[in-house]
């Protein structure tokens, strides 16, 4: 009995050992795991925020005819970069790549890459490209310089597991852990092909309408080539379709002959005006339009002389409430 007892001794060191080579295996590489996870989210993120962060830049110039700009692709690009050099985003880091070091992981800056297209080309969607007014109509496209009509986005970065060391490698495990935290590529969207990243995201780009304060005022009526506009930028962008177009020809001179009306102004050139309520939805056009009535309203309006009154408010109504 006593020589059984002696030879059980030390059995609850020995599995004791055994266990915890197994759980500090699964610790560290649970450990590790999560980081990797931790930043492949944060390349995911560094990725849309190079396309969202696209969208607040200048999309379009009216006065020089440029449409989707690549401009706003590369600065949106520059800036996820220098934004998520140390994963984060909240600040910019400066340029050039760095090292980040967790627990375990260890992972180089995302690298984001943007290029001023969509994945397979142009985007076959009737209305997002000028080209595609009036079922081919060249004279929209040739007033605008289409530089882009999308955008698309890639990131990755390179990760490893540093500080797995190797007190598993006599043999254990008989297969190396240290093959599993060996360098490897993430990627924003897919997996990585011999490292590289095949997978992107995209979004569409601009569009026909104006933003900021300067595209936002309104433009009293230009005549004789004055230059009242205070939103030249739609102003110029309209009259060159206009121009385009064939600038209407005669036609305004030949109407003004037909009605006895327009005398001292001429009715070709080319005429634009948009007033919104700051202007009372008024627009002084002189005494030689309109059976010398001074005043052009747009809705809500009154008509003087007898006319019909329309007072139909213009919220949440289609074209201003405007009865037809």
């Amino acid at each position: 009995m006593a020589k059984r007892a002696a030879a059980r001794r030390g059995q609850a060191l020995v599995e004791t050992a055994l266990g915890t080579m197994v759980f500090v295996t699964i610790l560290v590489f649970g450990i590790y795991f999560a980081e990797v996870g931790a930043l492949t989210l944060k390349v995911q993120e560094a990725a849309n925020f190079a396309l969202w962060e696209a969208t607040g830049h200048v999309q379009h110039d009216p006065r020089e005819g440029d449409f989707q700009r690549r401009g706003a692709v590369a600065q949106a690009e520059a800036e996820a970069n220098r934004r998520y050099r140390d994963f984060d985003g909240r600040s910019s880091q400066g340029g050039g790549a760095m090292t980040v070091q967790l627990a375990i992981a260890r992972a180089r800056s995302p690298r984001v890459v943007c290029e001023p297209r969509l994945p397979g080309g142009d985007p076959l969607i009737a209305g997002i490209r000028p080209l595609d007014a009036n079922g081919g109509s060249t004279a929209l496209a040739q007033a605008m310089t289409i530089q882009s009509p999308g955008m698309s986005c890639t990131a990755s970065s390179a990760l490893r597991g540093a500080r797995i060391g190797r007190f598993l490698e006599p043999g254990f495990f008989k297969v190396s852990q240290r093959r599993a935290s060996a360098l490897f590529t993430v990627c924003a969207a897919g997996r990585a092909s011999d490292g590289t990243c095949g997978g992107r995201f995209s979004v569409l780009l601009d569009d026909w309408g104006l933003a900021g304060v300067e595209e936002g005022r309104a433009c009293a009526l230009n005549i004789d080539n004055r230059r009242n506009c205070q939103n030249l930028d739609y102003h110029d962008w309209v009259q060159r379709v206009y121009q385009r177009n064939g600038g209407g020809g005669s036609a305004g001179s030949a109407l003004a002959s037909a009605t006895r009306a327009g005398a001292g102004i001429n009715e070709d050139q080319f005429f634009m005006s948009f007033r919104g309520e700051e202007d009372d939805y008024e627009q002084d056009i002189g005494a030689s339009h309109a059976g010398n009535q001074t005043r052009w309203e747009v809705t809500p309006f009154r008509v003087p002389n007898g006319g019909q009154n329309y007072t139909v408010h213009r919220d949440n109504r289609w074209l201003g409430g405007v009865p037809h």
